[in-house]
């Protein structure tokens, strides 16, 4: 049975987040991008253009002063550099901190994120059934009632102000033009600022609403979450096989010490520990083997087969397998036992300890 929005109730994992991020899939809204930029837009407008007028009037200045009403062909160059010179003192200014803006607003959404995959063509946005469903999905249903809602508000903010300036509207019919032109400009402005803080407002609205569906996205199912803690750790099957697998190559390079060892320590059906000791090499003798019951019983068939003394002493026996590891030397306490043990093994083989 396919798997349903609704079966997705796991929060998402660092792992899945961690690769939404390296895919560029992080939580933004392009409205509030779209609302700074406008609301910034707005207020530069409304603070530059007292410069640009005056500047536009320099440059109106200068254009008579040096062209003396004399199209040529310095004059033409004068005149393009000028106005050049105006347009960039106009525009870039505004260009330069609308960038910066939008720059800074994508950066304080999420943080600041560079990952090729972002930019790595995604052809199943060319599938047009997909595109179909997309376009008839919840997320669209979402997008266009808030698109609507967005035009119903403008709309009713805009005859809000309109009807409260309604009657200064229709005394300018006799005003001064410069007075006239004044009034509209303030008109607009006053406009523009409340549509784009009213923008802004939605926008930040927006923001959480796209944090929240964010991470609606990422939830996941159970299975997903168990597959991916499989990746993560490993099959347990696996691990289970891995496991089995050292622990008989480990047993086979015990196996491979007895013949070398000196002799084999047993309880008769329980334990069995293989003893070796290098006079010289050694500080102490060590443990080379060790095992109990059908282990025990192999290594006791090894050391018969290979000529290795089988000394049966139950307590040593148990003392050995319960308090030394393989490849550990045995502890103080056992020196002289075993040291007893080894001297009939030298006796037998002709030995002596060292």
């Amino acid at each position: 049975m396919p798997e349903t929005d609704s079966d997705k109730t796991e929060q998402a994992t660092p792992r899945r987040r961690q690769k939404a991020v390296e895919e560029g899939n992080v939580p933004k809204s392009r409205e509030l991008s779209t609302a700074l930029i406008l609301m910034v837009s707005i207020l530069f407008m409304y603070f530059y253009t007292p410069i640009i007028i005056d500047d536009f009037k320099l440059l109106f200045t200068e254009m008579l002063q040096y062209s003396n009403f004399k199209l040529n062909k310095d004059s033409i160059y004068l005149l393009m550099l000028l106005s050049f010179k105006f347009c960039g003192k106009v525009v870039l200014p505004l260009f330069a901190i609308l960038i910066f803006v939008g720059v800074l607003t994508n950066i304080a959404q999420f943080g600041f994120i560079v990952t090729p995959k972002a930019l790595e063509p995604k052809f199943d946005r060319l599938n047009p059934i997909k595109g179909l469903q997309n376009l008839f999905s919840k997320r669209s249903l979402v997008e266009l009632v808030k698109s609507i809602f967005k035009i119903f508000v403008v709309g009713f903010v805009a005859y809000l102000v309109v009807k409260s300036k309604i009657g200064e509207i229709i005394s300018l019919a006799n005003a001064d033009p410069l007075v006239s032109i004044t009034f509209l400009g303030q008109i607009i402005f006053e406009l523009s600022f409340k549509i784009a803080l009213l923008m802004l407002f939605l926008a930040i609205l927006d923001f959480f609403y796209q944090k929240w569906q964010y991470e609606e996205d990422l939830k996941m199912t159970k299975q997903e979450v168990k597959e991916e803690f499989k990746q993560m750790e490993g099959d347990p099957l696996i691990k289970r096989r891995i496991r089995s697998l050292q622990m008989e190559m480990a047993r086979k390079r015990m196996m491979e010490e007895v013949p070398k060892a000196d002799v084999v320590i047993t309880n008769p059906t329980h334990y069995a520990v293989a003893i070796k000791y290098e006079a010289g090499k050694d500080r102490a003798p060590k443990v080379v083997a060790k095992g109990q019951r059908l282990i025990a019983l192999r290594i006791r068939e090894l050391a018969k087969e290979h000529g290795v003394l089988v000394h049966e002493d139950p307590p040593i026996a148990r003392s050995l397998f319960n308090s030394v590891e393989i490849g550990d030397e045995i502890p103080e306490s056992l020196y002289k036992a075993v040291a007893e043990i080894l001297a009939i093994v030298y006796k037998m083989k002709g030995k002596k300890i060292v």
